[in-house]
Formats: structure tokens, C-alpha cells, sequence
């Protein structure tokens, strides 16, 4: 049985035609001696995806049995986690068996983890059904779950045996998922391919322009995290915005506002480019020009002048962390990110007063 703990094994990235065409060779080869095979959804893609994923498997006998759970950040959970390895248990799922992920971040996290965990390990397959998804929660073989608001705070790096790309499933988002999905390509425009930046998202909408963007950016992850498995160094450049973004997702699920992933990355980008100013001397037009672009193409998260203390308490829980220092991925110029850089208290704050500054708040007074 493949060992996908090995982190230096490669996980097959397939799009279209060959990802549906691998699915059936994985649905055909479990109809023969498999203990099962397992698909995982929420709420959400129970109802708008799984239609969607029958019609583009030709309405075959699929022959899996589903699990579903609530959708949204809120049941990331271990408690959740649990009631999916309850399910695999009720249904006598061996180590043979094989969990697919059909969903967004969440879903992939959460049965990422689940499936690294059930006896030691089985099976798992990424049907990834969000733009952040198909471009960045669903490589490189993280896993997590949230506790006590904390993001993704529990985790295994375990990778998935194969990731389908169907950019069919980008029809059924609303607009605030595209939009949290762009906060994963801002990033990767900023640390490894600058083009990126200038692509404006109301004009991305076939699948073939779709095709290339999403594949512009897994190559970029899968580049890094082929380098870099376990994020001992490198591989913490994919990281950049999300120090601070992590901070703005714990505090609002902790306060019921609700927050997608990637428009907290794109805020915290903001933070971030203004220690980069700090401490790299970035050149102040690359902040100012990143600024128009956040109010055009996102909603930045709003909090009071109250909530700084607060929000710094918790970066302090932030994984890249090294004993009671803050460290950020910052930027010298756009593509060139520079990890483990420890930042200064006083100096966070003054970033996160700029932040408010530019995104205009009436209660940062």
C-alpha cells in the first residue's frame, strides 16, 4: 500500500478530461476488493457539486458511499473530524479504503486529516471545488482542523494520492468565494510571479483562461513544496499574508463575522507590505498601487483600534513562530520573499493602524 506520510512522493495533478478519466480508473479498481470507497462533502457541495460530478462521470454507478457535513469554517473541528471517522468505522472502512474530497478548503483540510488519521492512514483523493481550493488548499499535502479559533492549529502534512482540477465547478460559486479565491493568486503574485498582479479577475472567464491560471499557480506550490515537504524553510514563503490573515480568521470565528480565507490573506497583505516597507525599504508604490487593488477586487476585513491587542495575541500562536518572537514572510521587491524575518511588537501595530488608515474604517477613531 503507498505510505503517503512520505512527503517525498508525488501527488498526480490532473485537469479536465484526464481527471475525470481517473476518477473512473479509481472508481472501477475499488469495485474489485476495495473496502470502500468514501465521498466526502458538505452541506454545500452535497447540493450544487455532486450533481455536477455525476453528470461529468457520465452518470456511471459510482459506487461510493457519502459522508456529508456542515458547511463553513465554523465545523472545521475536531468534533466534526470525529463524526467523519465514525462514519468510516459504521461502514467497516479498511485501510484499503479510500476517502475523495469533493468541496473547498475546508472539506480538503478536514478530510485530509481525517483520512491521515484513520488507522494510521488510508487513502485520499482532492476533488477541489473552490478557486482557493484548485489553486492552493488542496496541494502540497497540509491538513488541518481549527481549535479554540485558532486557524488550522491541529494538522498533519499528508499527501493526497491525486488532486482532479475541474474548473467546471467555478460556475457554482457565488462571488465572494471567487473572491477569496484571488487572494491566493495575489500572494503567489507577489512571491514568485509578478505577471500574475497585473490580471484583472472580471476578465477570467472561460476554462481554458481559468485552465491557465489555476496551473500557473500549482506549479508555483508544487515547485516550492517539492523543495520543501515539511516547511522547514522555504516552503514558509507560502505563507506571506497570512500571519496576519490567520489572526483576522481566529478573531472573527471566535466573534461570528464571517470571514473567507482569502479575503483575510488579501488584507493581511496589506499589513505585511508595510513591515515590508519597514524593514526592506519596498518601494511605497507597490503599497499604494496594492491598495486600489484590495477595495477593487475585495472586501478588507474591518475590527476597531480595540482589537490590535487582541489580534497580536493571537499571530503570537502563528506556527512559523520561534520561541516568543513574531515571524512574517516579507518581501525585499515583489518576487522576492524572505522568510523567519522577526518583527517587533510596537512595529505590528503601526502596521495595523496603517491598514486601517487606507481601508478607510469609521470605527478605528
Amino acid at each position: 500500500m503507498p505510505d503517503y506520510h512520505d512527503m517525498t512522493k508525488k501527488t498526480a495533478i490532473l485537469f479536465g478530461s484526464e481527471a475525470v478519466a481517473a476518477l473512473h480508473e479509481v472508481l472501477d479498481n475499488s469495485k474489485s476488493g476495495s473496502s470502500g470507497v468514501f465521498l466526502l462533502t458538505d452541506h454545500n457541495t452535497h447540493k450544487y457539486c455532486l450533481p455536477q460530478l455525476k453528470l461529468l462521470l457520465g452518470f456511471c454507478d459510482a459506487g461510493w458511499i457519502n459522508i456529508s457535513i456542515p458547511a463553513g469554517e465554523s465545523h472545521k473541528t475536531l468534533e466534526t473530524a470525529a463524526a467523519i471517522w465514525q462514519e468510516l468505522t459504521d461502514h467497516k472502512a479498511g485501510r484499503d479504503a479510500v476517502l475523495i474530497c469533493l468541496g473547498g478548503g475546508v472539506v480538503t483540510d478536514i478530510g485530509g486529516f481525517a483520512a491521515s488519521c484513520y488507522k494510521r492512514g488510508i487513502r485520499c483523493i482532492h476533488i477541489p471545488t473552490t478557486l482557493l481550493a484548485m489553486n492552493d488548499a488542496a496541494i502540497g499535502g497540509k491538513t488541518g482542523i481549527d481549535f479554540n479559533f485558532l486557524k488550522n492549529h491541529i494538522g498533519t502534512f499528508y499527501l493526497p494520492e491525486k488532486v482532479l482540477i475541474l474548473p467546471e465547478f467555478l460556475s457554482t460559486l457565488p462571488s465572494g468565494q471567487l473572491q477569496s479565491g484571488w487572494g491566493e493568486v495575489t500572494k503567489y503574485g507577489f512571491i514568485a510571479s509578478p505577471a500574475l498582479l497585473q490580471i484583472n479577475p472580471e476578465t477570467i472567464s472561460s476554462a481554458e483562461a481559468w485552465h491557465q491560471l489555476i496551473s500557473e499557480c500549482v506549479s508555483i506550490k508544487v515547485r516550492v513544496t517539492d523543495l520543501d515537504p515539511l516547511e522547514t524553510g522555504l516552503r514558509k514563503i507560502l505563507n506571506f499574508g497570512h500571519t496576519i490573515g490567520h489572526a483576522f480568521e481566529s478573531f472573527a470565528l471566535e466573534n461570528n463575522i464571517e470571514l473567507f480565507h482569502g479575503q483575510a490573506v488579501a488584507s493581511g497583505i496589506l499589513v505585511e507590505l508595510n513591515l515590508s516597507q519597514k524593514i526592506f525599504n519596498l518601494e511605497k508604490s507597490v503599497i499604494s498601487q496594492y491598495i486600489e487593488s484590495l477595495k477593487q477586487n475585495f472586501e478588507p476585513f474591518k475590527f476597531s483600534v480595540s482589537a490590535i491587542d487582541d489580534l497580536i495575541h493571537r499571530m503570537g500562536q502563528d506556527k512559523k513562530n520561534q520561541g516568543t518572537s513574531l515571524r512574517f514572510v516579507l518581501l525585499e521587491t515583489i518576487g522576492k520573499p524572505i522568510y523567519d524575518v522577526e518583527v517587533q511588537i510596537d512595529m505590528i501595530k503601526e502596521a495595523l493602524l496603517f491598514y486601517l488608515a487606507q481601508i478607510n474604517d469609521e470605527s478605528n477613531d
